[in-house]
């Protein structure tokens, strides 16, 4: 009997764990159109809010023309949390910490950052005293709101990426060893604050899905050390600023696909992780419930425009871009006919009477990677964002996928 019951929990240990997460971005600049109570919490473990600033000389935002919103800071110390709009951030924080009296397993964290405000990260995390300073502002934060931690979304340390003006040093060499350090802690500062509570303060983080990010690997192990999960960002790997269509949210690679070699698809993006050492209930990846338009767009061979050249990206998506949220993207399918790619399981459209191309993420291309996240033992699914999935019906296919 008690051999029996060794090798039981021998097959057990030896099965991937349970996924469970189904993390959400949630934007507080869209609090209007879509506000809090549209928020289905029950389907949700942690909502990330979007997003909160770093103060740097007083200012925080992002003086890059392409940005350009340069506004006062609300505590003027270097690396203090600076906000869009206190009232409206507040607002609406204490709206989501109020779903969890209903949903015990929600949880709410800001998240600092994003790719406007990632500017001022190098310089924080390059500072001792303003590494001291954003971590007891974040702490007051989390106190005042009742939060249970923080997102860092730093696009990217080490590497330019970022839109940054002229004149200002928005990255440097030593930004993975100063990420390490802030993490570190940051991590210190929450295992007291923790102990003192009685509860657990996570850290996470918004990691890239590219090798440049990973590098050989040892950084993002040390890194995860002081971190609850990492967050992959596994999209955007094409986009219409390229000539020829692409999928942008590849799951596995399409030997069509022109730079496939250079592993722009998800499960490639995970392998980087696993090879550098970072365990795997500490990866959770994630999914886009928006797409990408490319028009003028050539039918090729096959007559769906795949991988084909294009004029440039679509002008009628969100704010006059060429992204679509699901909701935009399922108003345009009438038109349209959705084709499957077998080899990288993602859906697309095509209109050969408009010549446009949309790549995107539906149901079927979900349960995939639920599957997938399921038989590698990930952590779970993080997606960008609420708001896209006017009808719920992608945030349903993956909470039903993360929890069968």
């Amino acid at each position: 009997m008690r051999a029996n019951l060794i090798l039981s929990a021998a097959l057990l240990a030896a099965l991937p764990a349970a996924a469970s997460e189904v993390v959400g971005y949630y934007p507080g600049w869209k609090h209007e159109s879509f506000p809090v109570s549209s928020v289905d919490a029950g389907r949700l473990t942690m909502a990330l809010y979007a997003f909160v600033d770093l103060c740097w000389d007083g200012k925080h935002g992002n003086p890059e023309p392409s940005v350009n919103d340069v506004a006062p800071c609300q505590d003027a110390r270097n690396g203090a949390l600076a906000w869009r709009d206190e009232a409206a951030d507040g607002a609406n924080l204490r709206a989501l910490v109020a779903l969890k009296k209903d949903h015990p397993q929600f949880k709410v964290v800001i998240s600092v950052g994003g790719w406007n405000w990632s500017n001022r990260f190098s310089n924080v995390a390059a500072s001792a005293p303003a590494r001291a300073d954003f971590i007891s502002s974040t702490l007051a934060a989390m106190q005042r709101y009742g939060l249970d931690g923080v997102d860092l979304d730093w696009e990217y340390p080490g590497e330019a990426g970022v839109p940054c003006v002229a004149g200002e040093v928005c990255a440097r060499p030593e930004d993975r060893h100063n990420f390490i350090v802030l993490a570190r802690e940051l991590r210190a500062a929450f295992d007291q604050a923790g102990k003192r509570d009685g509860r657990h303060y996570s850290i996470t983080i918004a990691a890239g899905a590219n090798g440049n990010y990973v590098g050989d690997g040892a950084w993002v192990k040390e890194l995860a050390r002081s971190l609850d999960w990492i967050n992959i960002m596994a999209y955007d790997y094409h986009m219409p600023w390229e000539k020829r269509t692409g999928h942008h949210a590849a799951l596995y690679a399409d030997a069509k696909d022109p730079v496939t070699a250079s592993g722009f698809y998800a499960s490639r993006s995970v392998q980087r992780y696993l090879d550098a050492g970072v365990a795997r209930d500490k990866l959770v990846l994630g999914v886009p419930f928006y797409g990408y338009g490319w028009k003028g767009c050539a039918a090729g061979p096959d007559g769906d425009g795949q991988y084909q050249l294009c004029e440039g990206g679509v002008t009628d998506g969100v704010n006059g871009g060429n992204s679509y949220g699901y909701g935009q993207v399922l108003a345009r399918a009438a038109g349209y006919r959705r084709y499957w790619n077998a080899a990288a399981r993602v859906p697309y459209l095509y209109s050969a009477v408009e010549r446009v191309w949309i790549t995107y993420e539906d149901p079927e291309s979900l349960r995939e990677k639920t599957g997938y996240i399921r038989q590698q033992g990930l952590r779970g699914a993080m997606f960008w964002e609420l708001s896209a999935d006017s009808d719920g019906k992608l945030l349903r296919t993956l909470w039903e996928g993360m929890h069968r």
